[in-house]
């Protein structure tokens, strides 16, 4: 069925936006919370393909350029945003991080080949009309010399995101998802390792198991639906339904936060809907057809 991988999509796009609140709570600097969870699911996401008959490396020295591209922007996707949001406000680092899938829907004909699909052209500046409501329900966008830092890097994490889902979508067309899920783990584990073992090694007993969970929950089951759906869904309709990250924030912000939505964030939340609506209504129509 068609629709089960655009659903997988935005399942993962709901775990990874709690990535906030997982930082927050363990009060870790970006760095180690990622060697931990990707030290982890880098051993749990190969167990999980062990057991399902579908841990198989064949073939990753012949495309390492695409396996280190794709570990390099996945971890300089991270860093960099982490980043934003802590030297510039979340306004402007969601604002800039979210320009992604514009990114994709330009880059994507060049790097792999794929037309720009005249609903991405419909839901695409839905999509980003309703990410510019939330940010301005958030206190708009600041510009100025002391958050230059940080809309630079959101800037960057938006460009590395965009080239992480297009390397990702090309992975998957030659059928090497898990296999990314696992190289991307073994390269982020030991590039952040120099940094981040320091800081682990004084971690109490609690934050060790909210990174562990984290590390199953957040770096083994949602990169496994995630990349294992590019096999379906096109780059540009992935990039768009990662708007739903940003999204998932407003009831979170409700939720644990005790922050109230006004009415911007509400107006930008049913525009992001409706724009994946369109997307997924368009495949399950072509798919018909």
């Amino acid at each position: 069925m068609l629709m089960k991988p655009y659903l997988q999509i935005v399942a993962a796009m709901l775990v990874w936006s709690t990535w906030g609140l997982v930082v927050r709570w363990s009060g870790q600097p970006p760095a180690v919370v990622l060697f931990v969870t990707s030290a982890v699911a880098s051993i749990t996401v190969p167990a999980v393909l062990k057991l399902r008959g579908e841990l198989d490396l064949s073939g990753v020295l012949g495309a390492w350029h695409l396996f280190v591209a794709l570990a390099l922007a996945s971890l300089v996707n991270n860093l960099t945003y982490f980043y934003a949001l802590g030297n510039t406000t979340v306004s402007n680092a969601v604002f800039a991080h979210y320009t992604a899938p514009v990114l994709v829907a330009v880059m994507a004909p060049f790097l792999i080949a794929e037309r720009i699909q005249r609903i991405t052209l419909i839901s695409l500046p839905l999509a980003a009309a309703g990410m510019a409501f939330i940010v301005a329900s958030g206190g708009g966008l600041r510009i100025g010399g002391e958050h230059a830092a940080g809309i630079a890097a959101g800037a960057a994490s938006g460009v590395a995101y965009a080239l992480l889902i297009i390397f990702s979508r090309r992975l998957s067309q030659m059928l090497m998802h898990h296999k990314a899920v696992v190289v991307i783990l073994w390269i982020t584990t030991a590039l952040t390792a120099p940094v981040a073992l320091p800081g682990v090694l004084a971690l109490d007993v609690r934050t060790a198991l909210l990174l562990a969970a984290t590390g199953v929950i957040h770096s083994t089951l949602a990169p496994l639906l995630y990349y294992s759906a590019l096999r379906s869904v096109i780059a540009q309709h992935a990039a768009i339904l990662g708007y739903i990250e940003p999204l998932a924030a407003v009831p979170l912000a409700f939720f644990v936060l005790a922050e109230s939505p006004g009415p911007l964030a509400l107006f930008g939340g049913v525009l992001i809907l409706a724009s994946g609506y369109l997307v997924i209504h368009s495949a399950v129509a072509r798919s018909r057809n």
